[in-house]
Order: C-alpha cells, then structure tokens, then sequence
C-alpha cells in the first residue's frame, strides 16, 4: 500500500536526504577521513584539515546540495527515507 501523497514523499525524502549529505560534507571532517587530499577541492581539503571558514563551509555545502541530484548514493538514501515515512503515515 501506499500513502495518497506518495509522490510528495518522495520529493520530501530527496530534500531531505540531499540536505544530510550536504550538512556531512560542509560541517564534519570525517566526511573525508578515506578520500586522497589530492582529490579533494580546496573547500573541502580545508574542513578536512579543520581549518575552513564560514566561506569555505557554505561553498562545499552549496556544491553537494547541487550534485546531490548526480549521485547514485542520495537516491539510495532517498528510497530508505521514502520506505520510512511511507510505512509511518500508512499506520
């Protein structure tokens, strides 16, 4: 079964994991902990580092919101999320 709003919830659940992703990558350093320095961008090789600016943090956060729409990963998550509340809204 599904909600009548499914196919709200499954924008609801792309936002929502689009902006898990880009708050992990613009706030937290081991968001980068495996990945080569020398593959990283200048924003992201400073949060690893643990010394970006404000600047440096809205950047990278503005850059993971834009290509969370490219990753395979963020539909993954999404789909998870969508299972979630789906299950949730049909109790």
């Amino acid at each position: 079964m599904l909600a009548e709003k499914w196919n709200t919830l499954i924008v609801v659940a792309f936002a929502i994991a689009a902006l898990i992703n880009a708050l992990l990558a613009s706030c937290f350093s081991f968001y980068y902990r495996k990945i080569p320095s020398g593959r990283l961008s200048h924003g992201q090789l400073r949060i690893k580092q643990g010394n970006a600016t404000f600047e440096h943090r809205t950047n990278v956060f503005a850059t993971a919101l834009v290509l969370s729409l490219f990753n395979f990963r963020i539909y993954l998550g999404a789909a998870l999320i969508w299972l979630v509340l789906n299950f949730l809204l049909l109790r």
